[in-house]
């Protein structure tokens, strides 16, 4: 029973120590206790001012990475456009370059036909002019006395003429 009834020697004795271990730790281990929570207080509460810091500069962030995805969407979709129209026109003028050198080519091909045209034609006046002659010489060496066989001679030569 004496567990259960402390004598009172024992309580005053507990309580003296208590109170002295209490003074020795208020002196020595209390303000470094204090300090250390304290440090512990304000390191958690930098650490959340700091998470909120972070938070909030993650959303900025957030949105000024929604803007510049707009801004380069935009910046492509204006490349895009002026490469087309860049397209375009090169290709009209590349279709109109081409028409331009088919007109020279025909043009030229106009002039080369012309020209041969000509050329030939000279050359079957030539001919002609000399086949003339040469029926004209012919006929004239014939004796123009006979008209029938005159006649006969011509109808032969122009005979010869037309089957050349």
């Amino acid at each position: 029973m004496e567990l259960l009834m402390p004598g009172l020697g024992l309580v005053f004795w507990m309580t003296v120590a208590f109170g002295f271990v209490l003074l020795i730790l208020k002196k020595y281990a209390w303000a470094p206790i204090l300090n250390v929570l304290h440090e512990r207080e304000n390191k958690l509460a930098q650490s959340f001012s700091d998470a909120k810091r972070i938070e909030q500069e993650i959303s900025q962030l957030a949105v000024l990475r929604t803007e510049k995805l707009a801004e380069a969407e935009e910046k492509h979709k204006e490349i895009v456009s002026k490469a087309q129209i860049d397209a375009e026109r090169i290709i009209e003028e590349a279709r109109e370059k081409a028409r331009q050198e088919a007109r020279l080519i025909n043009e030229k091909a106009d002039e080369m036909v012309e020209a041969y045209k000509q050329k030939a034609m000279r050359e079957v006046r030539s001919q002609l002019s000399a086949l003339s002659l040469d029926i004209a010489e012919k006929v004239l060496l014939e004796e123009f006395s006979d008209k029938q066989r005159n006649a006969r001679y011509v109808n032969k030569l122009l005979d010869e003429v037309v089957m050349n």
